[in-house]
């Protein structure tokens, strides 16, 4: 199991724990047309916690964690029960179910965007309805078009690929693009093509008032021909000299620093938070308190988002309330 996947499940165990019930009921549909949306107030857990505006506006709800409940992109796929919703939903669901106004978009979800005019129209014009700003893209192009690829032409495809999702977030109106570094090829023979690489996407982006991070990885070392490379330091710590060289942003991911204590990962996010984008990704951990991560993160004076990355409706209300509690 990978360790996403087990966060993921240690947080949906967090919050049957808890005790939350599910946390929507099926509305009747409306709108678009497309499918039935989540109902605003209804059923336990529901709507937006009574807090502060100034507390809504630290969080960020990633797209990825309604996936399970997206249509499929594929038009010969049969959806499931619980597929009704689509990316154009998801705006004025944030904002009913949660009071959220900042959302994260895989750009596979939306990829669209790169040949149809009408499509980014009419996200936009949803974004707009609705008050929510897309505050970052995740780029997973994969392992060709990755910085660490150790051949020269896919690096370069992998700069032009972002230029072109850079060019898109700004249309959007979005600050932020994230890549995958994919950290598994991520190497000392490859580290100088990598800064190369990656320095070319932050140079583009602060054309465009797009900031490109990579995201907290550092649970596994890079392998070459089977075998994991020693590198002196753990993969994290590698990253974040790339990071600064390249005058590039971080996005601390706490469920991907591979920490296995609160200590360790609070030396992470002491570490990358001076290059962070104003981004962070939170799960739950049965390894530390996220709760705490968050009042440490806070302690060092850190004003941006944090968005939260968990897959089941459970799950995404128990660190959304434990989010808020740890917030000033």
């Amino acid at each position: 199991m990978k360790r996403r996947d087990f966060l993921v499940g240690a947080a949906a165990g967090a919050a049957a724990v808890a005790g939350v019930g599910p946390a929507f009921a099926q509305a009747p549909a409306q709108g678009r047309g497309q499918g039935a949306a989540p109902a605003g107030g209804g059923g336990r857990g529901q709507g937006p916690a009574q807090v502060p505006a100034s507390k809504l506006a630290r969080i960020s709800l990633m797209q990825l964690n309604w996936n399970p409940y997206l249509k499929p992109t594929n038009p010969n796929a049969t959806p499931t029960p619980d597929q009704t919703l689509t990316v154009f939903d998801l705006p004025k669901l944030y904002v009913e179910m949660y009071g959220i106004r900042s959302i994260e978009y895989q750009h596979g979800n939306i990829v669209q965007s790169e040949t149809d005019p009408a499509f980014r129209k009419e996200l936009k014009a949803k974004l707009d309805e609705a008050g929510v700003q897309m505050t970052q893209i995740n780029l997973e192009f994969g392992t060709t078009q990755a910085i660490s690829n150790p051949e020269p032409a896919n690096r370069q495809a992998a700069v032009d690929h972002v230029k072109q999702w850079m060019d898109i977030a700004a249309e959007y109106g979005c600050p932020r693009v994230m890549i995958n570094q994919q950290q598994a090829q991520l190497t000392k023979d490859v580290r100088a093509g990598a800064v190369q690489a990656f320095k070319a996407m932050a140079d583009y982006g602060r054309t465009k008032n797009v900031k490109v991070s990579v995201e907290t990885r550092g649970a596994n070392p890079p392998m070459v021909n089977g075998q994991p490379q020693e590198l002196g330091m753990k993969p994290w710590e590698f990253m974040v000299g790339i990071i600064e060289e390249a005058g590039a942003n971080s996005n601390v991911d706490i469920g991907n620093v591979g920490a296995m204590n609160q200590q360790e990962l609070h030396d992470c996010i002491r570490r990358w938070l001076p290059t962070s984008s104003g981004n962070m990704h939170i799960k739950a951990s049965p390894y530390w308190s996220f709760g705490t991560a968050i009042r440490y993160t806070e302690s060092l004076g850190y004003k941006g988002l944090y968005a939260i990355e968990v897959t089941t409706h459970q799950g995404m209300r128990v660190v959304y309330n434990e989010i808020l509690a740890n917030l000033a």
